[in-house]
This record gives structure tokens, C-alpha cells and sequence, in this order.
């Protein structure tokens, strides 16, 4: 279905297009609108095609990014040896950037761009000198950005949880999920807790941290997520979505259209209203079974509460 094709119906509904040919504003506002409740819809988990998952390295820091490196950091350069840095050409915007560099093979080395003056004019050249406490913030984040895992997955909107599975598929290897904590709580817990906080940088990038040794073997991460609902700047782009979710699009961009260019009275508004909260039911009936666990038992299959656990508040 058209992306314009839900703006003109849900126009229609609220008497905003004369002959099914909404006003160029109401068309404007009505693109504006559908984004922000598609947006705030994938995040409460109602859009149930945009779920996914996919299979990532074990790691305590793992970036997931797309498009988008916030993290790598403005003018930060990261090579694996020497080799690497001096087949790196630098230039005269370079030295003015600030541009600094971190060899893996030389960890405790920071490189910068230094002027030097020759009978044919100024070259550039790697300047390394050695790093000790109290290391400037921007060191620090380099070197972190170096320590974590790189994965690269499309459109990634939220993060909805992450299960420790079997790198082998042995067959009597459980598969657990890890409990979600919040950012300013991670640090109180041990690092053999099965934990896992995340913080997005930008627009589809994200930092997901996890315990360093609350697994051994060979295991792996499963990520499930929901995709962000990519948005082009043309209302013609086709949208391949499951029906009954059109429906709840078409009359949740009535609702908002109602609202910002009043042309029904208050009587229809509420029976819009109304529609709009059955269909959001609906569609969130399904996922009733979805509960979280409020309790969980003293015995399980990896033996009873340990002293972290009991301190932490946390037993898996």
C-alpha cells in the first residue's frame, strides 16, 4: 500500500479531501503525523512485522550501527599496526582537524599529525608519544570504541532482548535470556551477572553492555529487535504491511488529522477516538501472553541464589 494511499483515506475520513484529492497541507501534516505514530507504535511493540533478530558475537561491549558511527568519534583513526598508519596519506586538513590514531599493536602509543618542513614545501607526518594517567576523555573513548565488537544490522529502532544461545547446537545446551537493567543500575551488579544494558547513540546505533564473565563456552548472542519503518521523502513509496495494521494506520492518522484541522464535531471525534482504542486492543490482545515474570522459583536448573544474586536482586 502506498504511503499515500493511508494519508488520503484517513483525509478522506475527516472530510479533508474534496474528491479523494487532499489539500497540498493536509498531505504535508498528514506525512508528519503518520511518522511520529508509526514511530511511537514500533516502540510500544504493536507492529509485530517489524520484529527481527540476528545472531551476534559474544563481547561486554558490543556496537550495533548502520548507517551512522557516532561512536567512532570525529577525526579518530584506528589501525591494527604500523603498517596500516604510514600507508595512510596525510594531508594539511588533516593536521588542521586534529586527527589523532591508535594502533592495536601499540596500545599505550597516541599518534598525531605533526608539520615538517622540507626543501619542497610541508609534509605531514605520525607523531606517536606515549600515554599515561590521567588520560585525556578523548583517549579514553578511543580506546573503548577499539575494545568493543562492531556488528552492523539494518534499521535497529529498539532493542527488545537478548538470549545466550549455543554456538554448536548441542542439544542439551538451554538457551536463557538476559534481564534488562538500567544503564545507572549496571554497575551494581557483579561481572557474573546475567545482565545487559544498552544506550543508543544515534539514529539506528547503539552501545549494548553485558557482564564480561557470565558465560563461558561456546556461546553466542541472539539480538531481537524491532526495524525502524523506513521513511523516504516520496509519499508514493509502497509500504508492504500486514492488513489489519493498515486499518489501525489509516483511522490513528484520522484521529491526529481530526485534531489539527477540526472539521468533524465532537460526536464523531469520539467515536474516532473510540475506534482508534479498539483497534490498538486488537492488536495488542495477541502479545496478552507476553507478561513478564513476577516470580520466579528458589530452585532452578543452575542450582540455588548465590550471594551476588541475593545482594543484586537478581536471579535467573
Amino acid at each position: 500500500m502506498l504511503v499515500k494511499e493511508i494519508i488520503t483515506e484517513a483525509a478522506v475520513r475527516v472530510n479533508l479531501a474534496p474528491q479523494r484529492n487532499p489539500y497540498p497541507t493536509v498531505v504535508e501534516n498528514g506525512f508528519r503525523l503518520l511518522k511520529g505514530i508509526v514511530n511511537k507504535y514500533n516502540a510500544d511493540n504493536l507492529l509485530n512485522w517489524t520484529q527481527n533478530s540476528v545472531i551476534i558475537p559474544k563481547s561486554n561491549l558490543i556496537h550495533i550501527y548502520d548507517n551512522t558511527d557516532y561512536l567512532k568519534g570525529k577525526n579518530n583513526l584506528y589501525f591494527n599496526n604500523a603498517d596500516e598508519l604510514n600507508a595512510y596519506e596525510l594531508t594539511e586538513e588533516d593536521y588542521n582537524n586534529d586527527v589523532w590514531a591508535i594502533l592495536k599493536d601499540h596500545p599505550n602509543v597516541l599518534y598525531n599529525v605533526m608539520p615538517v618542513g622540507t626543501p619542497e614545501g610541508t609534509v605531514y607526518t605520525w607523531y606517536g608519544f606515549p600515554t599515561h594517567e590521567p588520560y585525556p576523555q578523548r583517549y579514553q573513548e578511543m580506546k573503548r570504541y577499539e575494545a568493543m565488537t562492531h556488528v552492523q544490522v539494518r534499521d535497529v529502532a529498539k532493542i527488545n532482548s537478548i538470549y545466550v544461545i549455543s554456538n554448536n547446537g548441542q542439544p542439551y545446551k538451554e538457551h536463557y535470556s538476559l534481564n534488562f537493567v538500567n544503564h545507572t543500575d549496571f554497575d551494581k551488579f557483579t561481572n557474573t551477572s546475567r545482565v545487559f544494558t544498552y544506550t543508543q547513540k544515534s539514529e539506528g546505533e547503539w552501545l549494548i553492555e553485558l557482564k564480561p564473565l557470565f558465560f563461558t563456552g561456546d556461546y553466542r548472542l541472539k539480538l531481537n529487535y524491532n526495524e525502524a519503518i523506513v521513511f523516504d521523502e516520496d509519499i508514493n513509496t509502497e509500504w508492504f504491511i500486514p492488513d489489519n495494521y493498515v486499518e489501525l494506520l489509516i483511522v490513528a492518522l484520522a484521529h491526529k488529522l481530526a485534531l489539527e484541522f477540526p472539521r468533524i464535531d465532537e460526536a464523531q471525534m469520539t467515536r474516532l477516538q473510540n475506534e482508534v482504542s479498539v483497534l490498538v486492543d486488537n492488536v495488542r490482545t495477541p502479545k496478552s501472553v507476553e507478561r513478564n515474570l513476577l516470580r520466579k522459583n528458589y530452585w532452578e536448573q543452575y542450582g540455588r541464589m548465590s550471594q551476588s544474586q541475593l545482594l543484586s536482586g537478581e536471579w535467573l
